[in-house]
């Protein structure tokens, strides 16, 4: 079975789906630092009840609107 194409062409790292866009139309890039693929549900969980810091390269997130 083929997996569908994704929008951005970003597959989140924790959860296997797709990244995503922003309210601009630009892929989500949860980490401004590594750009780790993370989609914004991941992103959001990870914030409010996980350690607060990207998977790869563990620099605190900063809060997206």
């Amino acid at each position: 079975m083929k997996h569908p194409k994704h929008l951005s062409g970003q597959v989140c790292q924790i959860c296997g789906d797709d990244v995503g866009l922003t309210l601009d139309g630009e892929p989500f890039v949860a980490c401004s630092i590594c750009a780790f693929p993370v989609c914004r549900p991941c992103y959001e969980y990870e914030r409010k009840d996980g350690n607060q810091s990207c998977p790869q390269c563990k620099t605190r997130y900063k809060r997206h609107k």
